[in-house]
């Protein structure tokens, strides 16, 4: 029976064995196609992507796209190595205005045919992206108060430069000529007193008053003033030369750049903001909206004989983007051509959340 059983066995291990065998070398030949088919794969994948087309810089994208843009940077000076951006400007007007701008111009029109303004430019623009319109942006005006802003910038400027400069004291001593006359004006400083310049800006922009503007303006220094305006390529103002102009677009640049924080660090540029959103003038572009809407801006009237020109800048907060609007007009009544800007404003902001969420460019 031993034997029996030892042959059994035997037999059996040699039936069992051949078959273990090829079923091993049939696993590793699978094994190893599956391996070659990853490998081919992999290799494949490798040719098609470098053989595609390489990924096209910024502006050739912009060019074959129909969309070319200016950069507005710092010249940079000898020896630096740095080049600072303040401003991208895309040269075509968005298309998703289309609609808006032929709104806005059949008012322009109306208004015009009835003799109540003789000349209007219009000036949006989304602050989150490059998208903007305009009516006949390029156009020149007086501009006025609104060349407080600007002032405000310079001081800014030498605090960042120079901390503690807005803690500095300057007196008002009364000018011998005196300034033109403002239809809308708030409260003023005193004549003889001290002001620190930080107390001097708040009256400039929240009351637009002249006297703080004139001490201001007597205590800065004219280079520095001036490269701000060479900085953003807009013509150089001397508050001596009455009949300086500047054009909707270009005066949008000085707003352009608190907003961006590009000109200025953020705690300064949201210092001016913040003044800016204080200022006391409730007519124009603030009129219409709804209360609560936060509103940057300021406004300047500048008139020569019976001819005068009103304008207000502003950034809107909207609840579905902030938009920069400036608005500049030619008349003979203010309080007409304020009641227009006020139109526009309204228009503007009542359709604004549609176009903001119709197919924005991408963000610059």
């Amino acid at each position: 029976m031993k034997k029996h059983s030892t042959h059994a066995v035997t037999a059996s291990t040699d039936t069992i064995t051949p078959v273990s065998r090829s079923t091993w070398l049939k696993m590793n030949i699978l094994f190893f196609l599956f391996i070659s088919l990853l490998v081919m794969s992999f290799w494949f994948y490798l040719a098609t992507k470098t053989s595609a087309s390489p990924a096209k810089p910024v502006s050739e994208v912009a060019e074959s796209s129909g969309c070319a843009f200016d950069l507005i940077r710092m010249k940079p000076q000898s020896g630096q190595l740095i080049d600072p951006l303040y401003l991208v400007e895309a040269e075509a007007e968005s298309p998703k205005f289309s609609s808006l701008k032929l709104d806005l111009s059949q008012i322009i029109l109306d208004w015009e045919k009835e003799g109540r303004v003789s000349s209007v430019s219009v000036y949006v623009r989304e602050l989150n992206n490059s998208a903007w319109m305009s009516i006949a942006c390029e156009e020149p005006y007086m501009p006025g108060s609104l060349m407080k802003v600007p002032i405000m910038i310079y001081y800014l400027k030498q605090e960042e430069q120079h901390p503690g400069t807005l803690n500095k004291e300057l007196v008002y001593n009364h000018p011998v000529h005196g300034f033109p006359s403002q239809a809308f004006r708030g409260d003023s400083i005193v004549a003889g007193r001290k002001y620190k310049i930080s107390e001097l800006l708040r009256y400039m922009i929240v009351e637009s008053d002249n006297n703080a503007t004139y001490v201001l303006t007597t205590n800065l220094h004219r280079e520095q003033y001036s490269q701000i305006f060479k900085d953003l390529e807009i013509p150089v103002y001397d508050p001596e030369n009455t009949a300086y102009t500047i054009s909707a677009h270009q005066y949008s640049k000085f707003l352009r750049v608190l907003y961006s924080s590009t000109y200025l660090n953020e705690k300064l540029s949201e210092y001016a903001l913040e003044l800016l959103s204080k200022c006391k003038f409730r007519e124009g572009i603030v009129k219409d909206l709804p209360r609560g809407v936060i509103i940057a801006h300021k406004f300047g009237e500048r008139g020569i004989n019976y001819d005068m020109d009103f304008s207000e800048s502003a950034i809107i907060f909207h609840e579905s983007d902030p938009y920069l609007l400036t608005i500049m007009t030619k008349g003979k009544d203010v309080k007409t051509q304020t009641a227009l800007i006020s139109a526009i404003s309204r228009e503007i902001f009542q359709k604004f959340g549609s176009i903001s969420e119709n197919g924005s460019m991408a963000g610059l």
